[in-house]
């Protein structure tokens, strides 16, 4: 099993976009914020305006449900729906309109011979002030081994709740093979969605290189100058690293893609269409491509992907293949999440159940089984971000020189277990 520090799914959102809500969630007739109330408002919120709503049974015993998670877990379409889930309503806004969590703010994976390392660690947390870097190795956490923390399973709640100043004690054994324990507390983390970017160049060409790792309200401030510079630099090929990126907002990533796109490109160019159930048809939404100055004009760019890039992060890939002369992935299989939600607030909660699919120009979309990558690498940890001879980026610089794979076969993939939560925008705990 694969586990990740950050689950690996997550949302298509129109984060501006929010019903109901408030105290007693009034538009399904629901008042009071009891569990059973929640159950009651979930349930009717479900027969509605979830996308498989006619898969959802009618009636249900709101008191035999301990909360509504569980009443959720009972009630959503298990075949395709991996990814329906509640939320925090603070944790949730402040996630996707602030960019910020609470937590230590690194991003570990473990590996096929179960050991556990560090993928990246956020620039404004507690755990960078500590001085964590990727490819340190985690040993123990809170006086457990990590042989015994996958023995009990216990990676969702090793590292707690929510909550400021919760202690944590984790043992690494550092780059330098030296062996350190680390004493912090959680505090609010600022989300850099940029974990690198750069620009170089190769033969002819002028390769532009970003690491984005989600798609905040937040990250448009980000990625705009890092665009900037690519144009000044006059970059010809871009290499877009999505690794770790889970999702977000439907419409960060139409303005990623606007400084893609060529620069021909018209506002009546479709990017993502979205599509509700026939009850909802109204609701209906078209995403366009948007005419920016500092587009990049390309015809072709290089996609890395995991298991970890999902949602957000694979509608762009897919909005890009009906415009783009070769869209190349490289890596292997993307999440499988043509899907995403509207927020519902009520009482204290956000529900964030399916409730559209997504479709590019092609009317292509029901990728539920990801996209696979078109050249295979694997992430190594124990390069840098950046560094050239990282396998997931060695290989997409081998595939624009030479325009074949440095490896031979489609990048394969493993999905994750349990792909929920606000936890797989985050990526990291």
């Amino acid at each position: 099993m694969n586990r990740t520090g950050g689950l690996l799914l997550t949302i298509l959102l129109l984060a501006a976009c929010s019903d109901g809500g408030g105290e007693g969630a009034g538009i399904y007739g629901v008042s009071g914020c009891a569990t059973e109330q929640k159950n009651e408002f979930l349930h009717r919120a479900m027969l509605d305006r979830y996308y498989w709503y006619d898969r959802v049974p009618s009636t249900i015993d709101y008191a035999s449900f301990d909360s509504p998670e569980q009443t959720l877990d009972y009630l959503r379409f298990g075949v395709l729906d991996r990814f329906s889930y509640i939320a925090s309503a603070t944790a949730f806004d402040n996630l996707i309109n602030h960019g910020t969590y609470i937590g230590y703010g690194f991003s570990f994976v473990l590996d096929s011979n179960d050991r556990v390392w560090i993928r990246f660690v956020y620039t404004q947390s507690v755990a960078a002030n500590r001085g964590m870097v990727r490819g340190d190795e985690i040993l123990s956490i809170n006086g457990q081994t990590v042989a015994a923390v996958i023995a009990a399973d216990a990676w969702d709640s090793i590292f707690g709740v929510a909550q400021i100043g919760l202690p944590l004690s984790i043992q690494l054994r550092r780059k330098s093979n030296a062996i350190d324990t680390l004493m912090m507390n959680k505090a609010t983390v600022i989300i850099n969605s940029v974990l690198h970017s750069d620009t170089w160049a190769s033969g002819a060409n002028v390769i532009g290189y970003l690491v984005f790792n989600s798609f905040l309200n937040t990250s448009v401030a980000e990625f705009t100058p890092v665009f900037a510079q690519f144009k000044a630099a006059g970059v010809n090929q871009l290499i877009l690293d999505l690794r770790y990126n889970g999702g977000g907002s439907v419409a960060v990533g139409r303005e990623l893609v606007s400084y893609i796109k060529s620069t021909n490109v018209l506002n009546t160019d479709l990017y993502v269409a979205l599509r509700y159930n026939d009850k909802y048809q109204a609701n209906n939404y078209n995403f366009f491509f948007q005419p920016r100055a500092g587009s990049l004009g390309l015809s072709e760019i290089t996609v890395i992907s995991s298991a970890s890039t999902c949602s957000a992060s694979e509608q762009l890939i897919s909005g890009l293949k009906p415009y783009l002369d070769r869209v190349t992935t490289i890596g292997s299989t993307s999440c499988g999440k043509p899907v995403g939600m509207n927020p519902q607030n009520f009482c204290d909660l956000t529900l964030l159940a399916v409730n559209f699919a997504s479709f590019n120009a092609s009317q292509q979309g029901d990728y539920f089984s990801g996209i696979p990558a078109d050249c295979a690498a694997t992430d190594d940890v124990g390069f840098d971000l950046g560094d050239a001879n990282e396998p997931m980026l060695k290989a997409a610089q081998y595939y624009i020189d030479n325009q074949s794979c440095l490896s031979a076969g489609r990048g394969s993939g493993q999905k994750s277990d349990n792909p929920q939560g606000l936890e797989a925008i985050i990526g990291a705990v």
